[in-house]
Order: C-alpha cells, then sequence, then structure tokens
C-alpha cells in the first residue's frame, strides 16, 4: 500500500515539475515576443517638421517608443554605433518612460548627433538579457538599422543630366541618338566635399550588375569612371561631373565615394540605392501581320518594329499553344522562332530627333481549329534575353475558315404565297468571297458576288402550282474553303377537305343548350396545321387531331359556329352552322323566413333524443 502511494507521489511530483518548467518556457517565449518596442517617432531639435535623416552636427535628437502594456516590460534601450551608441544591451541608451495610453506604455530618450549613426531598440522583461530587438525592414546596402547622418563626409547625390530629358518613369532619361556619337554629361553633387574628393561613376549596360557591384560583387561589366571637380560656386555642395559619348541603346548609372553610394531621396538619406537609366528610346512590339481573325489554312506572320535598335541585336517571336480556351492542355512547349530583318529606316519626330527604325519578319504555324496561341517578342542584346518592351503576351486564337452561312425562311417551310422574300448572311473569320450564288431550286440561279454579305431576295414561283423547291446559298472564299446550304419551301394553293358528318340539328331550338358536332378533314399535300371551332359566345375550341366536339350553352340566343381547317401553308376551309338555343326556365323556390329556425329546433331535438338514449344504455 505504501509503495503505491509512493509511485503515486513520484507521478504527481514528475507532472508538477514539467508544467513548472513549461511555463517557464512559456515565460521567456512570451518575453521575447512581447517586449518587442516599436519606434513612434524621431524629432530633431529645430527641425521639428522635417522628416529626413540628415542633420548638422550636435543636433539633439529625441527618439519615442512604445511597447505592449499589460506584458510587464522592464526598459528599453537603443544599441546600435556613432554617436556614443554600443552594441553591448547592458551599456545601451536606457530610454525614460513616458506614459501609458489605452493597451501601450511608451519610452523616451535623448542623444546628440555627432557622427554618422544607426540604432535600434531592445526591450525585456525581467533580466536584461530576456528581451528581443524592435523589427526594422532590412536592406542589403545598409542593413536593419535605422539611420541618421551628419551634413558632412556624405555619400554623393544625382543632380542632372546635360542632352537628355526626363520620361514619365523615375530615374529614366531619354536620349535619341541614331547612334551617332552624342555628348551627355552627368552630374553628382557631395554636400562637404572638395576639389580633390574622389567620386566614382559606375556605368552598366546591366542594372542588376550594378546593384550587385554595391555591395562589392564587382563585375567586369561595370565601368568605374572618376568624375571632375566642377568649378562652380554653391553654398553648402560640390559638384562634379562626368561626359559620356552615348553610343549604345541604353546604359545604367550610379555614383559613390568614401562615404557610399547615392541613397538620396528628395534631400533625404535613404536605405535604397539609386540606380538611373538613359536610352536613346529603344522599344519594340510585334503585331501580327493580318489584322483579323487566324485561321487553320494559313501560317500566322508577325511584323516586328524596333526603335533604335543595334544591326547586331537579334529579333524573333516566343511562343506557346494550347489546345482550346475550354482545355489549357499545352500541345507546343514554349519555342523560339528568330525573325528576319526586312527593313531600315530613319524616322525624325517634331523636334527634329532621328530614330532609326528597323522591321523583321516571323510566322508561325499553321494550326488547328480551337488551338490558342500566347506570343510575345524578345530581343538579344549583349547576350542578354529581353521580352517584349509592351510587357503582357499576346493571344490568338483559331478559327475555321469555312464561311459561316445564314438562311431564311427556315428549312421545311410550308406556304400559300408564291412571291418568296428570301434573307441571306455570310460570315467570314478571314479572306474574301470568290464566289456566291443563289439558286432558287426552280431553274434560275443567281450570281449575288456584287451583293452585299448579307441581303434580301425576293422571287416569284409560279402561281397555283403545289410544288416544293430547295433553295440553296453557295459561297467560296480566297482561303480556298467553301460552304453551302440549302433548305426545302413547300408551296401550296389548295384548301384543305372540311366535312360535317353529323351535328345536331339545325332546324329546330336547342332547349336543353347542348350542341354536338361529328367532323372529317384532310389535306393531301402539306397537311393540317388546325382545326379550330368558334361556338360564337366568344369560345374558341381547338380541336385538331379529334373529329368529335359538344358545347353547352348558358344563355339563349342566336349563335354562329364556325369550324375552320388550315393546313400548313396557311389555306382554310369553313363550315358555318346557326343554332338557336331557347333554354326552358323553372320557378326557384324561395325560402320562408321561418324556415332556418325549423331546421335548428328539429337539430336540436335529435340532440335531446339521441342523448337520452345513451344515458339508458349506460344504465343498463
Amino acid at each position: 500500500m505504501r509503495r503505491k502511494k509512493s509511485l503515486t507521489l513520484l507521478l504527481l511530483t514528475s507532472i508538477l515539475v514539467s508544467v513548472v518548467f513549461s511555463v517557464i518556457n512559456t515565460k521567456n517565449v512570451l518575453a521575447e515576443n512581447e517586449a518587442r518596442p516599436r519606434l513612434e517617432s524621431i524629432i530633431a531639435e529645430g527641425f521639428e517638421g522635417f522628416n529626413g535623416q540628415n542633420y548638422p552636427n550636435g543636433t539633439l535628437i529625441t527618439v519615442e517608443y512604445s511597447v505592449k502594456r499589460y506584458v510587464g516590460v522592464d526598459g528599453v534601450k537603443l544599441v546600435g554605433a556613432g554617436s556614443n551608441f554600443t552594441l553591448d544591451i547592458n551599456l545601451g541608451l536606457e530610454l525614460n518612460f513616458s506614459n501609458s495610453f489605452e493597451l501601450r506604455s511608451y519610452y523616451t530618450g535623448t542623444f546628440n548627433l555627432t557622427e554618422h549613426s544607426y540604432f535600434k531598440a531592445y526591450g525585456w522583461i525581467g533580466d536584461v538579457t530576456n528581451g528581443t530587438y524592435e523589427e526594422v525592414d532590412y536592406f542589403a546596402h545598409l542593413g536593419p538599422w535605422h539611420y541618421l547622418f551628419v551634413n558632412e563626409n556624405l555619400a554623393p547625390e544625382f543632380d542632372k543630366i546635360l542632352n537628355a530629358t526626363s520620361t514619365d518613369v523615375s530615374k529614366v532619361f531619354y536620349s535619341p541618338a541614331n547612334y551617332t556619337n552624342h555628348t551627355i554629361v552627368i552630374r553628382y553633387k557631395v554636400y562637404g566635399g572638395g576639389e580633390n574628393e574622389n567620386i566614382t561613376l559606375a556605368t552598366s549596360v546591366y542594372r542588376d550588375k550594378i546593384a550587385n557591384s554595391s555591395i562589392t560583387e564587382f563585375d567586369a561589366d561595370v565601368s568605374f569612371i572618376k568624375m571632375d571637380w566642377v568649378n562652380e560656386t554653391h553654398e553648402t555642395y560640390e559638384v562634379y561631373n562626368t561626359t559620356i559619348l552615348f553610343t549604345t541603346r541604353t546604359f545604367y548609372f550610379s555614383a559613390n565615394n568614401s562615404n557610399g553610394w547615392d541613397t538620396w531621396n528628395n534631400g533625404v538619406i535613404t536605405d535604397r540605392l539609386n540606380i538611373y537609366r538613359i536610352d536613346n528610346g529603344f522599344h519594340f512590339e510585334s503585331k501580327t501581320v493580318l489584322n483579323e481573325k487566324h485561321t487553320e489554312v494559313n501560317p500566322i506572320s508577325f511584323n516586328i518594329t524596333s526603335i533604335n535598335a543595334t544591326e547586331y541585336e537579334t529579333f524573333g517571336i516566343s511562343y506557346y499553344v494550347v489546345e482550346s480556351s475550354e482545355n489549357s492542355t499545352e500541345i507546343v512547349p514554349w519555342t523560339l522562332v528568330e525573325a528576319l530583318l526586312n527593313t531600315t529606316y530613319i524616322d525624325t519626330d517634331s523636334d527634329g530627333y532621328n530614330s532609326t527604325i528597323r522591321k523583321f519578319n516571323a510566322t508561325i504555324g499553321p494550326f488547328n481549329v480551337g488551338n490558342i496561341i500566347y506570343f510575345e517578342a524578345y530581343n538579344i542584346y549583349k547576350g542578354e534575353h529581353y521580352n517584349e518592351t509592351t510587357g503582357n503576351l499576346h493571344r490568338i486564337e483559331i478559327y475555321d475558315s469555312t464561311p459561316e452561312l445564314y438562311l431564311t425562311p427556315i428549312d421545311g417551310i410550308y406556304t400559300n404565297n408564291h412571291t418568296v422574300t428570301f434573307f441571306y448572311e455570310v460570315e467570314l473569320n478571314s479572306g474574301n468571297i470568290t464566289e456566291a450564288t443563289f439558286d432558287y431550286g426552280d431553274g434560275t440561279p443567281l450570281d449575288i458576288l456584287s451583293l452585299e454579305s448579307h441581303d434580301t431576295l425576293v422571287h416569284d414561283y409560279p402561281f397555283g402550282v403545289a410544288a416544293f423547291y430547295n433553295y440553296t446559298l453557295f459561297v467560296n472564299n480566297s482561303l480556298g474553303t467553301s460552304n453551302n446550304i440549302t433548305h426545302l419551301i413547300y408551296l401550296d394553293f389548295q384548301n384543305p377537305l372540311l366535312d360535317m358528318t353529323s351535328n345536331t340539328n339545325t332546324s329546330r331550338d336547342i332547349v336543353d343548350g347542348l350542341v354536338e358536332l361529328r367532323f372529317e378533314y384532310s389535306d393531301d399535300y402539306t397537311g393540317i396545321k388546325f382545326v379550330h371551332i368558334d361556338w360564337g359566345d366568344g369560345i374558341v375550341q381547338n380541336v385538331t387531331d379529334e373529329h368529335y366536339a359538344l358545347h353547352y350553352y348558358v344563355e339563349s340566343g342566336t349563335y354562329n359556329v364556325t369550324i375552320t381547317a388550315q393546313d400548313r401553308a396557311g389555306n382554310n376551309q369553313s363550315v358555318i352552322l346557326i343554332y338557336n338555343v331557347v333554354l326552358s326556365t323553372e320557378t326557384p323556390t324561395e325560402p320562408t323566413p321561418n324556415s332556418f329556425v325549423s331546421v335548428l329546433i328539429t337539430l336540436v331535438a335529435m340532440g335531446i333524443v339521441i342523448s337520452s338514449n345513451l344515458k339508458l344504455k349506460k344504465r343498463k
């Protein structure tokens, strides 16, 4: 028994220890997450309305952070480098508690900006090592910190380009050249710089390689040019420039000095490297030669137009094909077809600038009806592959080359009019109509090539002759495909047969209101369409496919009964019968005033008798 108690006690102790360690562990994890500070503001004394990063030496900086209010945060410190900051959390600048509002507590602190500096906040719960840093967006060129700079020993800032114009795209300039030597001047400015300072301009036809060079991944495709000091008088900065003969279609550039790369934005140092582009208006795009739908008959031809491309570049069409708009199965994988140069010419715009226009041709296909082709032009320049400047893939659907025909009257129509009006319509997905005839089916074909692709025709068939005719529309097109459509029309001018086999006698009055009819009808050529009886009292009865009908009249009077049979061509045959209805009348019995009372007394008496009988039965 004692052994069982000991085992139970040991088990409970183990569970308790596990729970305690779990709580401690949870507290550590919570502390690291819940103590994270959040930057609220950075205010520079004397620059309260300026939200920037660069200030005069000695400027007093006030920072404010907040943390979650009810998680037990014990303090917030700043760590970093420059302006007496340190990376040691034990020696960091401790912020002072300011106030609490709603769900957050606020801490503030001040320091003097004496040099280029960076910092971030650290909050903790309990022991100072039990904390976490604030989250700062990471940027490869500078790092995950808040940066402040003194207005001296700064990186260069882009000034302007001479002989080039700005575009609607940020950091992109345009300098039309026509591949003759075109001189451009790139200017940078440096705050606190001097005549002998080294400012380096980095240029390349590849943007990414300049970005890589800024983080010391040097590449032979990047050129570094020492910029020249410009003897100009400016109050706060010096100017440096470089003159370049712009002979390529495009290139990228940025600048640096011993203090870093150009990361300025509207007078403020940021954490984003500035890379500028200058081009000569290079652009290329593709269009299909046909401006109409494409069919399965012919291949698809493309025109590729390039503006200010060099003669050493390659252009072509890249594409893939899927089965249809309903079936996205890829039946032709991504394929590249090189285009051939067709023509070259010079185009001069309204400002007098010249551009070199080169046009290329490429052909793919043909493809099957319903296939969907996605394509764009491509360009290979200095070993690099570029997609079409316009961006999105183009789409082509393959349509049927067979002419689509529409013809009325509809097939199998009946008529009793020898003058018939026809309407036809021809639709082509591609090509032109090369042959079109309309045959009325009575030996009088008509050439309608000169008419519109949709029109009305009127034709007279022999009058009074019951017959049927096959009329046909035939169309051929320039793609070599044709189509025809034939409809059947029945002409019938004879009335159907209608006979009364028996009927209620019309020579005597109808006193009971009942009229009965028996009848037969037929049409040997087109057949009966309907048989109706108009009973003359506002009621019309459909008796198609029937041979007997009866009707009750509810009012006396004389009624014209008309039975009509119509065939499918619209011919009618009618029989009219006249009935005189004289209904006999009966004098209705008027209820006496006491009748209702008498009935009620009778019912009550019956109830009393029934109740008495039930009681007698129970006694027995």
